[in-house]
């Protein structure tokens, strides 16, 4: 099992930093994948961002939509969470936070290419941050 934040998933689909094979090991490699109930939206909000800042066709937007509704991670209410989100606040916003809560709640790696979830202060999860 590996909680995997939304960077990963945008990166996965988009291949947009050049890691979207390295992310593809990691979720083949596992296959059962955990993510906070947030996450199809955060996930669908940036692929938006792309497409409106010019940096993906709105054909390439529809297409990535349509395999994110194919991706299926377990995804988790945030309601058991917020104790740890709270204590994360100093240094992490609830989204961030919420992927770190998870991981350590499972005992779960948690796979993401944003690098500042590894430096969030007070966490313990195994973040394991995917880069070129």
């Amino acid at each position: 099992m590996i909680v995997v934040d939304a960077s990963a998933f945008v990166e996965f689909l988009t291949d947009e930093n050049g890691l979207a094979h390295a992310v593809a090991e990691e979720l083949y490699r596992d296959g059962e994948w955990v993510c906070p109930s947030h996450t199809t939206i955060e996930v669908a909000s940036a692929l938006r961002g792309l497409w409106l800042g010019g940096r993906s066709t709105k054909a390439e937007f529809l297409s990535r939509m349509a395999a994110l509704g194919q991706l299926d991670p377990d995804l988790v209410a945030a309601g058991p969470l917020l104790p740890r989100i709270v204590d994360l606040a100093e240094n992490a916003s609830p989204y961030d936070a919420a992927y770190v809560a998870l991981a350590e709640h499972l005992r779960a790696p948690l796979i993401t290419t944003d690098g500042k979830l590894a430096r969030i202060s007070g966490g313990s999860a195994d973040v394991r941050v995917l880069t070129a």
